[in-house]
């Protein structure tokens, strides 16, 4: 015995062909309308996914520039520091150990800074949503308050350290192999700038992913309710009988379908 259709199966496949052979009668339903509508929200959300996907592919186009313009002045700078290895021996252990100790208080403020951040926005949350407790509110103000003088306090070292090690780095009038120290300087600048590119550059390449999951979770909503637009259109055609040579044959097999 012949398996019964689905009613829901074929209601769907009569919305999707009245879409494609009514999309431009007079004879359309007005389910037709929301058909439209669902269809150009899904493709707003899938356009919106292609920017944020080519966003990415140039943010990661633009990293590749930086890495490959920064291994070329690399090897440049490297080939100074060698010609001149003598003048560069005397700055280099202390500048590398003033270096590192700055490199952790840089790394140790940037975690500081999104932590305060983090701690303001907590902040403003709490006054929406619990002003009525004043002492509350007061007491997590002057922890911000205290956060936001240890950052500065933090930025003054940084700021001192860096000064310190500019001095080191900072060839005296006519030095011999100035050429080298200020090449060993700039080695240590473009870590600096290394580092910080690379944060950047990951930060974005999240901020990009997550907004890229956020729509795709929107364009899935969109296709369901597009689903549902389509299965309505199907409903309006077998309940109007609407004739078309494409439509007609589904009306009695949904007159005996389950």
């Amino acid at each position: 015995m012949a398996k019964q259709e689905s009613y829901n199966d074929l209601i769907f496949q009569l919305g999707d062909l009245a879409r494609e052979h009514l999309a431009e009668s007079k004879s359309a339903p007005r389910a037709m309308e929301a058909v439209f509508a669902a269809e150009d929200t899904v493709i707003a959300i899938r356009d919106e996914i292609a920017a944020l996907e080519e966003e990415m592919n140039q943010e990661d186009a633009s990293w590749q520039d930086f890495l490959d313009a920064q291994e070329a002045e690399r090897n440049e700078q490297k080939a100074i520091v060698t010609k001149w290895r003598g003048a560069v021996i005397g700055v280099e252990g202390r500048s590398r150990d003033m270096k590192k100790k700055l490199s952790s208080l840089k790394a140790a403020f940037r975690y500081q800074k999104a932590s305060l951040k983090r701690a303001e926005e907590s902040h403003k949350e709490m006054e929406m949503r619990e002003g009525h407790d004043v002492r509350k509110i007061n007491l997590s103000r002057e922890n911000l308050k205290k956060t936001r003088l240890h950052i500065m306090r933090e930025q003054r070292n940084v700021e001192e350290l860096e000064w310190e090690l500019n001095q080191v780095l900072t060839p005296r009038p006519g030095q011999q192999g100035a050429q080298g120290i200020l090449a060993h300087k700039r080695i240590l600048e473009m870590e600096d700038e290394m580092e910080e590119r690379e944060d950047a550059h990951k930060a974005t390449m999240k901020d990009i992913d997550a907004a890229i999951a956020k729509k795709e979770e929107e364009v899935k909503a969109a296709e369901e309710e597009l689903d549902g637009c389509l299965f309505d259109l199907g409903e309006a055609c077998y309940s109007d009988r609407i004739p078309h040579p494409q439509l007609n044959p589904f009306y009695p097999r949904l007159d005996k379908a389950q």
